[in-house]
């Protein structure tokens, strides 16, 4: 078992604070090998809701139609159509690595709040058709 496949197992679904300070290149590597799709969201820069919404929308590339709300952010992680699907017959499902997630939370912790609750949300959307959906919070390197 790889040391991606340890952490996912142990935080399971949903969102997790994970202090790694590993180089992103190997956790996309390593994501790739056991069959996650692995989405890195760059908070360094993030400090409100307008910001926030950018950066999910470049990272996770979401389609021209994204409306810049926390209902569109919500449908569109339910979504992810656009990105490739885990392998078939595979144990993948999406990851999330949130990069200097402090940053944001120090800014605006009202919207950071209402952040993690989305993705919890999409993280229960996924787990009911039998997808995982992790997002571990790096605080920063």
């Amino acid at each position: 078992m790889t040391a991606l496949a340890h952490v996912l197992g142990e935080a399971g679904p949903g969102v997790h604070i994970w202090n790694s300070d590993r180089p992103a290149a190997e956790i996309r590597a390593e994501a790739e090998e056991i069959a996650w799709r692995c989405v890195f969201v760059d908070c360094s820069h993030v400090h409100d809701k307008p910001q926030f919404l950018e950066e999910c929308e470049r990272s996770y590339r979401f389609p021209a139609y994204f409306g810049h709300n926390w209902d569109a952010l919500a449908d569109c992680l339910a979504d992810l159509q656009w990105l490739p699907p885990p392998a078939p017959g595979s144990n993948g499902g999406i990851l999330t690595i949130v990069e200097n997630s402090t940053v944001f939370a120090f800014a605006d912790l009202d919207t950071y709040s209402i952040a993690l609750e989305v993705w919890e949300e999409a993280a229960e959307a996924w787990r009911r058709i039998g997808v995982p959906f992790t997002v571990l919070l790096r605080s920063g390197q």
